[in-house]
Formats: structure tokens, C-alpha cells, sequence
């Protein structure tokens, strides 16, 4: 305890001198930086002196001085009053407690003493209610509202410890000493609670004085206010804080003393009691507090007064506040719900986006009178379907299957309609023939899932979230949209539900789905309800027995309950049938007041028996009876008549009751025969039924006698009475009964199918070719999606007859069979309108409908006929414009008359038809090749391909991708089937087992994945190779499945139930590639050590090495026979071996990089070879002649595979395609000028008379920009040539390769000037120095040359960047030139004596690129540390960082007057800067990155290697106002753009490289190898104006 007295009271003195010399200090720094007061650390907010004492102005005076400015000089003056304290303390102690004053040191940590002390006195004070009375003598209670009042008063800024900061050393003392006073008393417990009360007293009247103090310094700054009030208060402060200090400073000796005694003292101190001892130097204390007191309020009552209705008027807006409180709380609420309705209301956008198919759950509309299974029938088979239901370890599916007019809708309503009362009900969708979106499976997935986001909670923002992120999902495979839109979000369930619940679907007459196929698939799809574990999902089912059917359910993986209908006893079903007929005809009587005993009973036995267990005749009979044209009792006596005793000839009857209802006059019973046939026969044999309107327009019959004509078949036809519903069979069995000719012996009304169909296509075509134009929907842009167009726009430009026209004719011209001739109607149409006909399949989405329908009637077609030959040779043309064009026509229909056109072959049949078509403002269309080529379509992924393989049976192809997935396609059409998932890394190979039931994967993740292709489900995980798997091989018999891997092994494996068979271990390198020979003898294997293996599969030994490559072997392939294995390596041959003897048969030469795959073609004649040259090549494995070479892809090509008919050849590229070629074409008969590999650059000449491109083929172009002719071809570079610069005069063309060297070319002549040799690495970039006597080039070898142009001749070798440079640039005086390395820097030389002027560090990462301000003053730098950085390049100070870009800057350039600084990013950004504030203008967002960038001459727009970029800053607008025209054209993606809008799309052998734009002519240089020149008509693009 002593230590710590030791420095609990400082020479006050010594104190007091050295706190005036840091006054001094602090006033200083305080008029320089001007702090803000720290009100956290206050007692309390007090109010300066000029607002206790009174102004005259409401801001000081000019003159005065400011408290805050003078804090340390008002503290100054307190000072003063300590060290009169001091000596008033001196007085009043003895000899012996002087020395402790005199002897005490301040300990280190005093400084923030006070300020803990005054916190603790301040959370007091709170607590204790401080009051005052006013000139009136009211008692105001102000302590618990002063703080608050002087807080909003900004001239209040004092605050109350600023006495104690600018003192910390003096009222340290005094705090420290009660602090230790505090510790003595928790020793001496008795003395607590006195020691406690002082302590509490001191703080508070140390607080109170403080803030008088301050005051009372403050006041001594006014020198203008000399009224009596304020001199009274100056001259009370002056005596009373002296005496006031020295009591605080004597109670703490006093104090001090008392529990540190020395000597007898220590034991009287414990006699004394603390009260007795300390009271009187505390009552010292409150006295000359009180003091200070009476003096402060003599100044601040008149201002209390003042104050007291501010505080009131502050106590009214604090009520307002509550109140607004209250109000901002009920507005919380609303925002709340309206985010909750705004929610809902994203969800229903996200939902509606899906297409449900109308009328499909079992409560729709359409089946509203639809009758269910009336009570007391059915009985037993209810009870045994809902035991079905109840019980949770039941089997998945229930099929219920019975003959036509069984009952099977009636139960399924009925089912549905229990289910959805008990709140079980999931979803239903009932199935159609002739009804539109219920005919097919097109919606059945999407309906599904529309009503399960209903029906389940929890689970509709799991399925919008699927269709966020799937947007194209409706346009996708049903078993995408089963997996993302049902299976997924109902895994997610687990998050949601607290426990297992059951729900059902119900899938009526499954028969009357249209396509076997479709039906299976649905059958499997649905079986893996089992899957899902989050709830337990029941499927119902019914059907016709039919044979699909029956083979779908029979190869379901689960197991499923089967009833059969037309197997309930006739006694059964005859009861339930009278129970039916009396229901019905009960209501009949009393709807139409028929006598009780209506019907007799004997009636109702009779119809029973005829309906033969059949309830479509009970029913149709009642419909008969019921309608209103006979009325009930004739109808009865009708249908009672013999010759209606089975329903064929109950239909009979109501046909010919229909014409004889008509029209008596026999005359006219004829000709209204032939009119109800027409009518009839059409409706039976309409593929989606049509309402009457529609139907009416399609066969040209006026709708008022369609109406008239069917208005006595209302028992038969389910006829609406709006215009929108179709027109519906009520039962299928009536069709069936009107086109057999043994069941419908009255020639009056058997339908002759072909002759229907015959008619039906004769409508359609009529009806086509009055409404098909260009641009149906009035969409006007030629970038306009098909998905944008909304339904009621596409309804009312395209009536429902003109879609079914579109969708149906050529199925109807299948069905009719009609002759095919040149010139006759067909050939007619197509030559009008097939365009037109594309668009609207484009605008409903049926695009895979028209090529299947243009390949139908390629079918119906004889190749070479005479009688056809034109329209055959029109129609393989379509087949192949449709095939190319697919996925441009699907997604922007007016591309038709665009992209698909104007990229479209010269002598393309469709092309020459319709050149009108072509847009008015393409003035100048790219030149493009004379034929087609072999590939007829390409299927584009994300990423890079690596494998193809064709199923067994050719329907499906399946590709292997770097994205992780295999995609499932449709080579039929092109359409994308499925997406399978769940590998973790590259796709490496996949296969087909030789029955096409399993579709093995392997992939770098080390495993092998096992897929059902007709599902897509998962089937097994092989795990077991420690590195990546790189191929696999199912063995002939399908027994076994080989895997290749980086770990050196193969394993063999047991594909049914993935168990590991054998492991082969003797291979000392990655194994790459394994096939098996065609009789499963024999196992290939090729590992990377430049050799083949050959193995004895069934029992693992080695049986040869074939070794003669000299490089690593990619790919083996064995021909069908047996005969021949070939081999393909990086050493760019193909070897052919003979793999019994091992002997090599042939070499195969002539690609020109390495080989990444082979594949024989079924007939084993052909043999193509994949190459990183970008092309395949086919050859005669017989005698290793070359038979075509098939270029197209931009990129390697990684893998080929023949179909199983051997007819389309699929590639897959690292150039994110799949081809599909047709291996009998070869190459193309007319080669595009351009180069051989793609383009790296082009550029315009600074006069833009010639156009200079630059390619991977080693070669450099010139083209007339004003024709699109080549010029020239400039030969010499031994390498890639990879940038090229003209000179400012245009006289000299630079060209950079990696063969180390820059070529100087004369751009007129074509000639070389000469070769500028001495780099030893790759030539990354080129300059000019703007007076262009200067060359400048940045190598690999990490140097900057510079060359005299005009000579050739090497300037100076600029060394110094320990990394490669990424480019060069001069500034516009050439003084200084700037490099851009790998090195992180950016370096400065003197270009005249090649001297190091700078070096700028700063950069993280890679510099890519520099730039000059145009006056020199500012270098720019960008870098893949994603900051652009702006330096001095006179100083090399760096004098910002520009920080926004999320991906590395590529490219930076300056506007001409140097305001603007845009930069480009591989964020797909271009932003601009202000290059003064360093502040962001705008962010152009690309879609692309960029890579070269420049401002045009006036600033207006951005030149960019994607075209023009046009933006808007305030400070180009009046400059772009007066600019020359300019073209903001540009391409981002795949489209050409021009502003904002889509208006080319550009197919894959056109993707931009680079690109060069001058004036209204863009050149593309392609990743072909093609430059194309296209020129616009700026004027005529048609885009919406601007508002």
C-alpha cells in the first residue's frame, strides 16, 4: 500500500510549470488540426460562457475568440487557480503532510485516471437529481435534461472534462488520491460506507466545479460583456475555485494521512472514527462548493429562464418522436407484409415462366362435369386403392389398367378427389388424346411441378430457386425437368419439414400420350419417386393395356400394384352400372318433371345388359337421353330400339338421329352428311383438338354451321360454349368405332383416315400460305428472343389454327400418303414460305418438330427421281439450314432472316429463294463459302469437350466436358436430352454398354460413374483408382468395364454390380486410352511411355508391347473385324498394327500436331483421326490413303465416334462444340480465302485504304477494306504471328511472332523490308514512337529492343525486368517509353540513350499493360492485381490506385484531352475514370473481355478488338453532338451489337478473335481463320428509339 502512495500527489509546482509549457504545445497543434471535442469522455455537455453569460450575437463577434480554438489557453487559466490553491492549501497543513505533498511523484499511469474517475462520477450523477430555483422562485429540475438541452445548442460545445484533459496531472492528484482512499477503505471494512458517501461528495462537486471552472476560463475570453451580471461572475470565480481547489487538496493529504499513519497515529487513527476525523475538510469542501454555486447561478438563472420553454418546446418534439416512433413501427409492419406480398409475387413471376399445360388436373375446367364413382360403387376397388394409400411401406406406383369405357378416369377423379380433401393430393394430370398439351409429355413434368409448389409447404421457393437458376429449363429434356424441378427441390424438403409426409400424383390415361418413347420414359422417371426420402411420393397411374405399357412397367428398378379392370366379375360391374343408369336418369326425371314411375325398371335392366360391363355406353346413353332435342322419353325409346343394342350401333344411331334432326327433306340430308363427315372426320382426326372457332378457320367452314352441324352430337362430343375450349371426344372408343370400316357399316359417317388427312393437309397448307409472313409478331428486332414474347402477343398474331397447321402438316402429308412432284403444292409452299414456316415454330418453341419434319420428307423423297428431284434437292438444303442454324432459330427467330441467311452457303437453294428476305441494312454481306460443308451441326457446350460416344442404337449421343458433366443429346435433332451431374472434376471419356442400358463416365475425380441413360439416374460409383481416370471400355459382351488412369493401373470392373474384377499393374506410366477387340479376347491399353499394350483380359497377363511411336499414344481402336488396332500419339501419326501378330502395318501422316483420338466406322472402311491441328481426317484403313480432311473447329479436337448406321461422324473439340459431320461429303468444294488457323489480330492503316491480319498460321494478310479482297499474302515468319502495328504514316507494317523476330512489310507492295533479328524469346507486343523513327518490341526473353525502322537496325537492348514483357509505349514526345512486365513493374527508359529513368513498384501481381496521358503527364498501368495505377512519369511517383475491377485489367487508354481513363477487365467490364478526382464515371458491362482499347480521335466512343463502344459521360456529350458519324457496333458473346441491341449472331466458324471497325465497315478476323467484311446501313437497323 505504500508503493502505491508513493506517487499519489506530484509536486504541484514542478506540476504546474510543466503544464504551462504543454499548454503552449497543445495550442499550437490545436490551431493546425482543429479536434473535435471527444463528448464520450465528458461528465457532463456544458455550455460555454457566452451562452451562461449572454451574447449579443448569435455567433461570436468578429474579434472574439472561440472556446474550442482556445481550449488549452482557457486551461492555462485554470492552472492558475490550482497553484493559488496550492498556496491557499499550504496554510492550512502541517509540517510533516507538506512534505507529503512536496515528496509525492505522479505514477506513469495518472494520465487517464481522471477520465476513468470522471466516468464513474458521471454514471453517479445520473443517479441523483439536481435542481435549482429560478428569479420566480420555482423549484426546476434541470439535471436530468441539461445534457440533452446543451447538446442541441452547437455554440454549447464545452464539455465538462475539459478541465480535466487539459489538467491531467493535477486533477491526477486529486483522483488518485480518492482512488487509493477507495482501496484503504475496502482494508478498513468499518470505515467503508463513510469513506463510500465522501467519495460520492467529492466526485460530484469535483464534476460541478470543473465545469464552473471552465466557465469561469471561458468568461475571462469575453472582453465585450461588461454588464454587471458577468463582472459579478468573474469576480466570485477568481476567489471561490482557489479556496475551492485547496479543500480538495487538503482533504486528500487529510485523507491520505488518515489511513497511511505513522508512528502512534496508526493506532489513534483506529480509536477515530472516520466521520469524526474527515467531516470537517468535507464539509470544507460542499461550503466552497456551494460558493462557486451561488456564483454560477447569479449568471445562468436569467438563462435557465430563457431555456425552460426550449426545454418544453424539446419535451414536445420528443412526444412527436414517440409518436413518430409508434407510426415508423406500423410502418415496419406494412413493409414487412408488402415484402412478404412482393416475395409471393416473385415467386408466382418465377412459376408462371413455366408452361402448364391447361386443363390438366383432375379439377379443371374441362372435366368439371365429369362425372365421379357414384356412392355404393366401386367399392371394393376404392377400399383396396386407398389400403394402397394408407399404407407408408406400400409399393410406389399403382397402375390401374382396363379396356376402353371401363371406368378408369371415373375412379381416377375419384381417387384425386379423396386425396385432395384429405390435403395428400400432390398433383394430377390427365392425359388426352386430341386435347392439345394433354395429348403429349411435353408439360406433364412442369405442370407437375406448378401444382406441387402449391400443394406441399415449404416447397414452392425450392422449385423458383430451380427455375432461377435452370431458366431455360421448360426447353430441356423431361428428365432435367423432373430431376431440378421435382426430384431436387423435394431433397430440399429435409430443411422444412419436421417430419416424413405422403403425397400422391395422379396420371390418368397414360395410353393417350402420344409417342411410346415418351411413355417409357415417364414410366422409369416416375419409378425413382422412391428416391426421395424427405416425403413419401405415390404415384396412381391408368391406362389401356397397351403393349409399350406393359414393357415400360415391366422394366421399372421398383416394384409396383397392379389391378385389372375388365377382371372384376360381370356381377360386380353390372351392379355398379345399374346403380349408375338409375343415379342418372333418376336425375333426368326430376330435372324434366317425368312421372315417378320413369324409367320402369325393366328399362334400366335392358340398357344394363347392353352396356356389357361397358360404362361409356351407360353413359353415352344418358347423354342421348338427356339432350334436349329429343327429350327424354323418345331419346329412351331411341336408344331402347333394337338397333342400338351395342355401342357401335348406339353411335350409329346418334349420327344418323343428327341428320335426320337437321333437315327432313332427303335432299338435304345428303349434302349435310358430306358437311358433318367433313366436320366429324376432321375432329377424330386432328392430332391436338381445336375449339370451333379454330376449327372453323383451319377447314374454311363458317363457324355458325360448324355449331349448327354438331349441335345433336352432344352425347358423343364434349361441345363448349365459349370460343377458347376445344372441342372434345368424350370417350376415344367413338373414334375407333368412326374409322372402322367393320364397325361402322353406314357409309354415311365411316371416316377414310387417309382421306381426312388429305384434307387436313390441304387446310393447312391453304391456311399457311394466307397468314405466314416475315416477322409474324411484329417483333421488329432482329435480336428479339422467342422466350420474351409473351402468350396473348403470339395468340393474337398466331390464331390457334395457324399453329396447328404449322405443327401438323407434314405429319398429316405422312399419313395421306400423297405423291411428292417438282413444282406442286408442297414444293410451292416451301419455296414461299419455309422461312416463315421456321419462324413460327421458333416463335411456339417446336423447332425439333421442324426437322423432324423437313427429315420426314427427305424420307417420302427419291433421290435423283425426275419427277422430284428439285424438290428434293430443295429439302435436303432446308434439312441442312435447320440443322446448322438450330440453335440461333430457336432462340431469336428473326435470325432466320440474319444469321441463318446471310451465313448460309452461296449456292444454298434456300438462300437464292429468299434473298429478298435478306435485311435492308446489311449493305455489304461476308463473304462465305460456295457449299456446305460436312458438318451439318454443332452442339455447343460451356467448356471444353473431351469424349463423344453414340448409344448402340444411334439415339443418343453423350459428351464429356470440362464442366464436370455429360450431356445427353439428341443427334436426330440437336436438342439437348439431359445434363448428368455429380462428378467433382473433369470429365475425362464416357461409353455405352453394348445394350445401351448403361453409360459409364470417367473422370478426373478418380471414379467412374455408372448412369441410366434413358433416366439419367445414378446406378453405381466405381471408387478405387488413386489418380485421375483418363478412359473407359465396356468389354463386347457388356461383362466387363475397363478404366484407364494417372495411377498407372487398369482396373476391370463388373458393371451390374460394380465389384472390381482385376487390377493391371504392370504399366510404369499414366494410362490413357483402353479398348477392347471385337471379340473380347484382347484388352489394348496405351500408357504414357510411347507404347501400346495388348492383354488377356480374362486372366490379366500381358501378351505383347507394340512399340514404334515417339510420343505418348492418346488413343486405340480396334476395326470391327478384329483385324487392325489403331493407335493414335503426339508424335502426329496414326500407326495401324495387325493385333495378333503385333506387327505394324501402316504409318498414317499428315497432321500437323499431335493426334488425340481415332475411331473406325461400323463398316470398318473408314478410319478418322482427331487432331490439335483442328482438324479430323478420314482415311482407307486398307491402304492408309487420305479420303478427306473435315475442317471447322477452331481448337484441338479431342475425340471422335461414328454413328452405329455409320452416317453422321460426331467430334468434340476444345473449341466447346460437337460437331456432327456426314463422313460421305468430304471436303469442301470451295475454299473461303482467309487463314488457315485463327486470327490474332487485324488493324486498319491509318488511312483505312488496307487491312492488316495476322495469324496462327505464320502468316500475315492484306484485304481492301472497300471490296473485302485479299491483297496479299506476307510470307516468312517461322512461327505464330501474335501482334502487328502500322506506322503513324502508314508506310510500314511491324509484325511480332514467336519465332523471335519482328518483320518490317511494305503495306503497298507487300514486300519485306526487313527482319528484325535478336530477341531469343517470344515477341509479345510492338510499338511505334509517334514520330515513328522508333520501333519498340517486349519479348519472353525479358527485354525491350528498340530498332530503326527505316534501316532495320537494333537501337539499343533495354535489360533490366527479371520476368517476361507484356508491352510497350511510348510517350506522345517520345522522351520517355514505358515496359509492362511479368516482374510486377513497370520500368522508364530514356529511348535515345536507352537508360533505366525508373522503376515503379507497386503492383502485387503482373503488369498487362501502360498507356500515356496525351500530355505525357500521367502513365497509366494496369494489372492482374485488378487495379489500374496512375504514376508521374517524370518522377515515377505513383499518384493514385484505381480499385473496382473484380478480374485482372487487360487493357487501359486515355481520352484525347486525358479527363478520361477507360480500362478493360477480364471481369467483362469496361470502366471509365475520371482521371482528376480518380472517381468512377461508368461501367460498360461487355459480356466479353477486352483486350485492346483506344478512344476515337474526338473521344466519343471506345475502339475495342470487339468494335465500337459508345457511352455517356457529361464530358463527351457535346463533343459527340458534334462528332462525325460513328457506329457503336461491337460483339459481346456471340452476337453482334449495335448500342444496346442484338442484331447478328454469329455462328461457331465466325466467333470474333479480333476485330477493327471504320466507319460503317466492321472486319472480324475468326477463330477460323475467316476475316469477314460486313458494312451497315446505320440508318435502316431497326431499334427502338430512344427515350
Amino acid at each position: 500500500m505504500k508503493e502505491r502512495f508513493d506517487g499519489l500527489l506530484s509536486p504541484v509546482r514542478r506540476h504546474l510549470d510543466r503544464r504551462r509549457s504543454r499548454s503552449r504545445s497543445a495550442s499550437e497543434t490545436s490551431r493546425t488540426q482543429s479536434p473535435a471535442p471527444d463528448t464520450d469522455n465528458c461528465l457532463l455537455a456544458a455550455p460555454s460562457a457566452s451562452t451562461i453569460l449572454g451574447s449579443t450575437t448569435q455567433s461570436p463577434p468578429e474579434g472574439l475568440i472561440s472556446a474550442e480554438s482556445d481550449r488549452c489557453s482557457a486551461a492555462g487559466l485554470i492552472a492558475d487557480q490550482w497553484r493559488k490553491a496550492y498556496d491557499l492549501a499550504k496554510d492550512k497543513l502541517s509540517e510533516q503532510e507538506l512534505k507529503q505533498l512536496d515528496g509525492a511523484r505522479l505514477s506513469d499511469d495518472t494520465e487517464d485516471s481522471p477520465i476513468m474517475a470522471a466516468k464513474d462520477a458521471r454514471k453517479k450523477m445520473k443517479e441523483k437529481e439536481w435542481k435549482c430555483t429560478d428569479k420566480d422562485g420555482r423549484e426546476v429540475a434541470v439535471r436530468g435534461r441539461i445534457e440533452k438541452i446543451l447538446k442541441c445548442i452547437d455554440q454549447y460545445a464545452k464539455i465538462v472534462d475539459v478541465g480535466i484533459q487539459c489538467n491531467p496531472q493535477i486533477s491526477s492528484l486529486v483522483w488518485a488520491g480518492l482512488r487509493f482512499i477507495l482501496q484503504v477503505a475496502l482494508i478498513h471494512f468499518e470505515a467503508l460506507n463513510c469513506l463510500e458517501e465522501a467519495i460520492d461528495t467529492i466526485i460530484t462537486k469535483m464534476a460541478y466545479c470543473q465545469f464552473y471552472a471552465t466557465v469561469y476560463a471561458e468568461s475571462l475570453q469575453i472582453t465585450l460583456d461588461t454588464d454587471q451580471t458577468t463582472v459579478a461572475f468573474k469576480e466570485g470565480m477568481a476567489s471561490a475555485l482557489p479556496e475551492f481547489y485547496a479543500a480538495v487538496l487538503v482533504f486528500s493529504i487529510k485523507a491520505t494521512a488518515y489511513f497511511r499513519p505513522s508512528g502512534s497515529a496508526k493506532f489513534t487513527n483506529y480509536l477515530k472514527p472516520f466521520s469524526v476525523t474527515l467531516e470537517p475538510f468535507i464539509n470544507d469542501i460542499k461550503t466552497n462548493q456551494q460558493k462557486l454555486q451561488e456564483f454560477a447561478d447569479m449568471a445562468t438563472m436569467e438563462k435557465i429562464e430563457g431555456n425552460s420553454k426550449r426545454l418544453q418546446e424539446m419535451l414536445n418534439l420528443l412526444g412527436e418522436l414517440e409518436s413518430g416512433i409508434a407510426r415508423l413501427k406500423i410502418i415496419e409492419t406494412n413493409i414487412e407484409s408488402v415484402k412478404q406480398n412482393l416475395e409471393v409475387a416473385e415467386e408466382e413471376r418465377y412459376l408462371s415462366k413455366l408452361p402448364n399445360a391447361d386443363n390438366a388436373a383432375f379439377n379443371s375446367r374441362l372435366w368439371e362435369h365429369e362425372r365421379q364413382c357414384l356412392p355404393e360403387t366401386r367399392v371394393d376397388l376404392l377400399k383396396q386403392i386407398t389400403a394402397w394409400s394408407g399404407n407408408s411401406s406400400g409399393k410406389c406406383v399403382y397402375w390401374l389398367s382396363g379396356m376402353a369405357g371401363t371406368g378408369k378416369s371415373t375412379i381416377a377423379r375419384t381417387i384425386a378427389h379423396n386425396l385432395a380433401n384429405q390435403q395428400r393430393l400432390g398433383a394430377s394430370f390427365f392425359f388426352s388424346r386430341g386435347q392439345g398439351d394433354l395429348s403429349h409429355g411435353a408439360k406433364l413434368f412442369t405442370s407437375i411441378a406448378i401444382q406441387l409448389a402449391y400443394a406441399i409447404p415449404g416447397l414452392k421457393p425450392y422449385i423458383c430457386r430451380a427455375i432461377a437458376e435452370n431458366p431455360s429449363i421448360s426447353q430441356q429434356a423431361l428428365r432435367e425437368q423432373w430431376k431440378k424441378l421435382i426430384v431436387q427441390p423435394l431433397c430440399n424438403l429435409k430443411e422444412t419439414l419436421a417430419e416424413v409426409q405422403q403425397f400422391f400424383l395422379i396420371i390418368d390415361a397414360l395410353d393417350e400420350c402420344e409417342g411410346d418413347d415418351d411413355v417409357r420414359l415417364i414410366l422409369n422417371l416416375i419409378s425413382q419417386a422412391t428416391n426421395v426420402s424427405t416425403i413419401q411420393l405415390r404415384v396412381f397411374i391408368t391406362s389401356r393395356p397397351e403393349v409399350h405399357i406393359h414393357a415400360g412397367f415391366r422394366s421399372l428398378h421398383t416394384t409396383h400394384q397392379n389391378f385389372v379392370l375388365h377382371d372384376i366379375s360381370e356381377q360386380i360391374v353390372d351392379r355398379d352400372i345399374r346403380a349408375f343408369l338409375w343415379y342418372e336418369l333418376e336425375n333426368i326425371r326430376e330435372e324434366n318433371s317425368m312421372p315417378s314411375e320413369w324409367p320402369s325398371e325393366s328399362n334400366i335392366e335392358l340398357l344394363c345388359r347392353r352396356a356389357s360391363q361397358l360404362f361409356i355406353y351407360a353413359s353415352t346413353a344418358c347423354r342421348f337421353i338427356r339432350d334436349p332435342l329429343w327429350g327424354p322419353e323418345e331419346g329412351l325409346s331411341i336408344i331402347l330400339n333394337d338397333k342400338y343394342q351395342e355401342l357401335d350401333e348406339m353411335y350409329t344411331g346418334i349420327l344418323a338421329h343428327s341428320i335426320k334432326g337437321t333437315d327432313q327433306h332427303k335432299r338435304y340430308q345428303e349434302m349435310i352428311g358430306e358437311e358433318l363427315k367433313r366436320i366429324v372426320g376432321s375432329i377424330v382426326t386432328l392430332l391436338e383438338a381445336l375449339p370451333i372457332t379454330e376449327l372453323a378457320r383451319l377447314i374454311s367452314v363458317p363457324t355458325e354451321k360448324v355449331h349448327q352441324r354438331l349441335r345433336c352430337l352432344h352425347s358423343v362430343l364434349e361441345i363448349p360454349n365459349n370460343d377458347l375450349s376445344p372441342i372434345r371426344l368424350l370417350h376415344p372408343s367413338f373414334r375407333d368405332f368412326l374409322r372402322d370400316q367393320t364397325r361402322c357399316m353406314d357409309s354415311r359417317f365411316c371416316i377414310n383416315e387417309r382421306k381426312a388427312h388429305s384434307d387436313l393437309l390441304e387446310s393447312s397448307l391453304n391456311l399457311m400460305s394466307k397468314y405466314l409472313k416475315k416477322d409474324m409478331c411484329n417483333l421488329q428486332l432482329p435480336g428479339a428472343l422467342a422466350s420474351e414474347v409473351d402468350r396473348d402477343r403470339l395468340n393474337h398474331y398466331l390464331p390457334f389454327a395457324v399453329q396447328y397447321a404449322c405443327r401438323y402438316w407434314v405429319k398429316h402429308l405422312q399419313q395421306c400418303g400423297m405423291e411428292l412432284r417438282n413444282h406442286g403444292e408442297v414444293h410451292g409452299f416451301l419455296r414461299t414460305h419455309f422461312l416463315h414456316w421456321l419462324e413460327v415454330l421458333s416463335l411456339i418453341g417446336k423447332i425439333s418438330d421442324g426437322i423432324l419434319a423437313v427429315k420426314a420428307l427427305e424420307s417420302m423423297l427419291t433421290p435423283k427421281s425426275d419427277a422430284n428431284h428439285h424438290l428434293h434437292a430443295m429439302v435436303y438444303d432446308a434439312k441442312r439450314f435447320i440443322l446448322n442454324y438450330r440453335l440461333i432459330i430457336e432462340t431469336a427467330p428473326l435470325q432466320i432472316y440474319c444469321s441463318a441467311l446471310v451465313f448460309s452457303p452461296q449456292k444454298s437453294i434456300i438462300r437464292s429463294e429468299f434473298l429478298d428476305q435478306f435485311p435492308c441494312w446489311l449493305k455489304r454481306t461476308p463473304v462465305v463459302q460456295a457449299e456446305w460443308n460436312p458438318s451439318f451441326q454443332s452442339l455447343e457446350h460451356s467448356n471444353i469437350l473431351n469424349a463423344v460416344a453414340f448409344s448402340p442404337d444411334g439415339q443418343v449421343l453423350a459428351s464429356a466436358s470440362w464442366n464436370k458433366t455429360v450431356r445427353l443429346w439428341d443427334p436426330s435433332t440437336g436438342a439437348l436430352r439431359a445434363t448428368l451431374e455429380g462428378h467433382s472434376h473433369i470429365v475425362y471419356s464416357v461409353a455405352f454398354s453394348p445394350d445401351g442400358q448403361i453409360l459409364a463416365s470417367a473422370s478426373w475425380d478418380k471414379t467412374v460413374r455408372l448412369w441410366d441413360p434413358s433416366t439419367g439416374a445414378l446406378r453405381a460409383t466405381l471408387e478405387g483408382h488413386s489418380e485421375g481416370v483418363r478412359a473407359v471400355a465396356f468389354s463386347p459382351d457388356g461383362q466387363v468395364l475397363a478404366s484407364a488412369s494417372s495411377d498407372n493401373t487398369v482396373r476391370l470392373w463388373d458393371p451390374s454390380t460394380g465389384a472390381l474384377r482385376a487390377t493391371l499393374e504392370s504399366h510404369s506410366h499414366m494410362v490413357s486410352a483402353v479398348a477392347f477387340s471385337p471379340d473380347g479376347q484382347v484388352l489394348a491399353s496405351a500408357p504414357d511411355d510411347n507404347t501400346v499394350r495388348l492383354w488377356d483380359p480374362s486372366t490379366g497377363a500381358l501378351r505383347a508391347t507394340l512399340e514404334g511411336h515417339s510420343h505418348m499414344v492418346w488413343a486405340v481402336a480396334f476395326s470391327p473385324d478384329g483385324q487392325i488396332l489403331a493407335t493414335a500419339s503426339w508424335d502426329k501419326t496414326v500407326r495401324l498394327w495387325d493385333p495378333s501378330t503385333g506387327a505394324l502395318r501402316s504409318t498414317l501422316e499428315g497432321h500437323s500436331e499431335g493426334l488425340r483420338a481415332v475411331a473406325f466406322s461400323p463398316d470398318g472402311q473408314v478410319l478418322a483421326s482427331a487432331s490439335a491441328d483442328n482438324t479430323v481426317r478420314l482415311w482407307d484403313p486398307s491402304t492408309g490413303a487420305l479420303r478427306a480432311t473435315l475442317e471447322g473447329h477452331s481448337h484441338r479436337v479431342s475425340a471422335v465416334a461414328f454413328s452405329p448406321d455409320g452416317q453422321v461422324l460426331a467430334s468434340a473439340s476444345s473449341d466447346n462444340t460437337v460437331r456432327l459431320w456426314d463422313p460421305s461429303i468430304g471436303a469442301l468444294g470451295v475454299t473461303v480465302e482467309g487463314h488457315s488457323y485463327e486470327v490474332h489480330a487485324v488493324a486498319f492503316s491509318p488511312n483505312g485504304q488496307i487491312l492488316a491480319s495476322a495469324s496462327r498460321d505464320m502468316t500475315v494478310r492484306l484485304w481492301d477494306p472497300s471490296t473485302g479482297g485479299l491483297r496479299s499474302t506476307l510470307e516468312g515468319h517461322s512461327g505464330v504471328v501474335r501482334a502487328i502495328a502500322f506506322s503513324p504514316d502508314g508506310q510500314v507494317l511491324a509484325s511480332a511472332s514467336s519465332d523471335n523476330t519482328v518483320r518490317l512489310w511494305d503495306p503497298s507492295t507487300g514486300a519485306l523490308r526487313s527482319t528484325l533479328e535478336g530477341h531469343s524469346g517470344v515477341v509479345l507486343a510492338i510499338a511505334f514512337s509517334a514520330d515513328g523513327q522508333v520501333v519498340g518490341s517486349a519479348s519472353s526473353d525479358n527485354t525491350v529492343r528498340l530498332w530503326d525502322p527505316s534501316t532495320g537496325a537494333l537501337r539499343a537492348t533495354l535489360e533490366g525486368h527479371s520476368n517476361m514483357v507484356w508491352a510497350v509505349a511510348f510517350s506522345p514526345d517520345g522522351q520517355i517509353l514505358a515496359s509492362a512486365s511479368s516482374d510486377n513493374t513497370v520500368r522508364l527508359w530514356d529511348p535515345s540513350t536507352g537508360r533505366l529513368r525508373a522503376t515503379l513498384e507497386s503492383h502485387s501481381q503482373e503488369v498487362c499493360a501502360v498507356a500515356f496521358s496525351p500530355d505525357g503527364q500521367v502513365l497509366a498501368s494496369a494489372s492482374w492485381d485488378k487495379t489500374v495505377r496512375l504514376w508521374d512519369p517524370s518522377t515515377g511517383a505513383l499518384q493514385a490506385t484505381l480499385e473496382g475491377h473484380s478480374g485482372v485489367v487487360r487493357a487501359v487508354a486515355f481520352s484525347p484531352d486525358g479527363q478520361v481513363l477507360a480500362s478493360a477487365s477480364s471481369d467483362n467490364t469496361v470502366r471509365l475514370w475520371d482521371t482528376k478526382s480518380q472517381d468512377p464515371i461508368q461501367t460498360l458491362y461487355i459480356g466479353e473481355t477486352i483486350w485492346k482499347l483506344s478512344f476515337s480521335n474526338i473521344g466519343s466512343y471506345l475502339e475495342t478488338d470487339h468494335g465500337i463502344l459508345d457511352f455517356e459521360t457529361g464530358t463527351y456529350r457535346e463533343s459527340r453532338s458534334q462528332s462525325i458519324s460513328h457506329h457503336p457496333v461491337h460483339v459481346s458473346g456471340n452476337w453482334v451489337k449495335w448500342k444496346t441491341e442484338n442484331i447478328l449472331w454469329l455462328p461457331p466458324d465466325y466467333r470474333v478473335m479480333d476485330m477493327a471497325v471504320r466507319h460503317n465497315v466492321f472486319v472480324i478476323g475468326c477463330s477460323s481463320g475467316r476475316v469477314i467484311f460486313i458494312e451497315l446501313d446505320a440508318d435502316a437497323i431497326p431499334i427502338p428509339p430512344v427515350l
